[in-house]
């Protein structure tokens, strides 16, 4: 089992039907078959990575985080893999107040993509003799205080140097934030990804450009970037604009991602932060 072959895995499942809104579910006839993600990028840590402990501090994420040898006994890998939006669904989120139809696609039908992703490579490690989890779909996967969860994606990227925050919370990765992030826990063995920072916000030019495109007026700079997003301000704001259940599945759909569009990390990492 090679990397390689779980970068090859995946290119593959994007270009299935998954990948794709189906018209059924379009919310509008023209996004019928419209694709959610372009090509993922992969980065590995060692199970034992001293920054997995990190994340149980309190100001971190949760002292009840678990740990990669909580999810698989004897594990040595974390594999976590970035998926970016297409250039239609950020396009398109960058117009207008209100979040656009393409991005409630990348939000709802995109994590339903994450989640056969996840199935799908985790199937192709057990094929091949090892144990993995994949925590976002498991069953031990749950919610221990409003906004923290017993598994961060967004912070076990960060492990697995994929990238580092932004005033907005999320991940600024070499293709940017706007996008998607999922891992598998594994007893497979792959070689690490190394860290090209030291600073958990050090891609972050602190800009403030996210804070002006929040409806929520949920960022403030001023606060310093560990605690400039307000997450009650944006979730309040998520509820109050969820759409209802729509289609043959009546899928509810929320979302709003205005601080990953239009500003410049949202599709790479930003010029001032590469210097």
């Amino acid at each position: 089992m090679t990397l390689e072959k779980l970068m090859e895995e995946a290119k593959k499942f994007l270009s299935g039907p998954e990948n794709f809104v189906a018209a059924e579910d379009a919310l509008r006839p023209e996004l019928a078959g419209m694709r959610i993600y372009e090509e993922p990028i992969f980065g590995v840590a060692a199970a034992d990575d001293p920054l997995f402990l990190e994340l149980r501090r309190p100001e971190v994420v949760h002292p009840e985080e678990m740990l990669p040898c909580d999810w698989v006994p004897g594990a040595k890998s974390v594999v976590s893999f970035f998926l970016p939006f297409t250039e239609q669904v950020v396009d398109s989120n960058a117009q207008g107040a209100a979040v656009s139809d393409e991005w409630l696609h990348a939000r709802i039908e995109g994590q339903l993509a994450m989640n056969a992703l996840g199935a799908r490579l985790r199937k192709l490690i057990e094929d091949a003799g090892f144990a993995a989890a994949f925590p976002t779909t498991d069953a031990r996967f749950k919610m221990l205080a409003p906004y923290a969860s017993n598994w961060s994606e967004r912070h076990v990227a960060y492990v697995c140097g994929l990238g580092t925050f932004g005033l907005s919370k999320g991940l600024i990765t070499e293709r940017g934030m706007a996008g998607r992030f999922g891992s598998i826990v594994t007893e497979a063995e792959f070689t690490p990804t190394p860290r090209k920072y030291g600073d958990p916000f050090e891609y972050c030019t602190k800009c403030g450009a996210c804070q002006f495109r929040c409806p929520a007026k949920a960022i403030d700079k001023s606060r310093g970037a560990a605690l400039a997003k307000d997450q009650k301000l944006c979730g309040d704001y998520l509820n109050a604009t969820t759409r209802p259940p729509h289609g043959p599945n009546a899928r509810v759909r929320y979302g709003c991602g205005k601080c990953q569009v239009r500003v410049p990390c949202s599709r790479r990492i930003p010029n001032a932060a590469k210097k």
